[in-house]
């Protein structure tokens, strides 16, 4: 009698997840991806301040004269890079009862992003810093040419959001299917998270092959992704997963490992 009570617990124990964990989870989801929205756009703009295209003397001198201004903005986008990190494994944790396959996959892909975002745009601002500092081995340049460097650094990373733009892209198409087949969470936010996926991958292929386009690819990017992102954050945070919905879709999950 005691062997036979004990077998079905462990059967689905998996799928056994409390439901303040559950809801945790979701809440958690819902402040990191609103916290990219807020950080995101204060961080870059600190760019589009300073940066002055095709001047590079004007760049170095608001960047020298703003300098506290400049890390600050570097600290947005560290920042920016742990939260899509940290985003990923939770959205893992979260989708995988739908597909584990296409749940990694589309964690795989946000991590890249962040690995791509880090390794090029937090790069180029360190590197536009010693361009324009004193000391080391860029002295043996003349001001006017180090000046250049710097803004050749800071253009360069508009190129570099464009191919971590390819990995976002992948993330939230995956992501959306996984979304709008889940049953535990609502359709149309997975449909707007695949046209918001959509629109990042028109914007980087868009740019890359008509440069002189680049304004609509930006404006479809803010018509298609910023509606998806924002209306999935709020649901995470607001309503939240249909907790039976899930740990009935984690029990078929686990029964089909088995």
């Amino acid at each position: 009698m005691s062997t036979a009570t004990t077998t079905p617990s462990a059967e689905v124990a998996p799928a056994s997840t409390p439901h303040r964990r559950l809801r945790r989870l979701t809440r958690v989801a819902g402040v990191l991806y609103l916290a990219i929205f807020v950080i995101y756009p204060l961080a870059t703009s600190v760019r589009s301040t300073l940066v002055v295209p095709g001047d590079a003397a004007l760049t170095a001198a608001n960047v020298r004269a703003q300098e506290t201004l400049f890390r600050w903005g570097l600290a947005g986008e560290a920042t920016i890079v742990l939260i899509e990190i940290a985003l990923a494994a939770v959205l893992y944790t979260l989708l995988r009862p739908v597909s584990r396959s296409v749940s990694l996959a589309g964690a795989l892909a946000r991590v890249a992003e962040a690995v791509v975002m880090a390794a090029g745009c937090l790069v180029t601002s360190v590197l536009t810093l010693v361009a324009l500092g004193d000391g080391g081995a860029l002295d043996a340049f003349d001001a006017g040419e180090r000046d250049a460097l710097a803004l050749y650094f800071q253009e360069a990373n508009d190129g570099i959001v464009l191919i971590w733009g390819f990995f976002f892209a992948l993330s939230l198409l995956l992501t959306g299917w996984l979304v709008a087949r889940s049953g535990f969470l609502p359709r149309v936010a997975g449909i707007l998270l695949a046209l918001a996926g959509a629109g990042y991958l028109l914007q980087s292929f868009g740019t890359f092959l008509a440069p002189g386009l680049a304004d609509a690819w930006e404006l479809v990017v803010i018509v298609l992704a910023i509606p998806g992102e924002l209306v999935f954050a709020l649901w995470l945070l607001i309503k939240g997963v249909d907790q039976d919905a899930w740990r009935a879709a984690a029990a078929r999950a686990d029964r089909a490992q088995v």
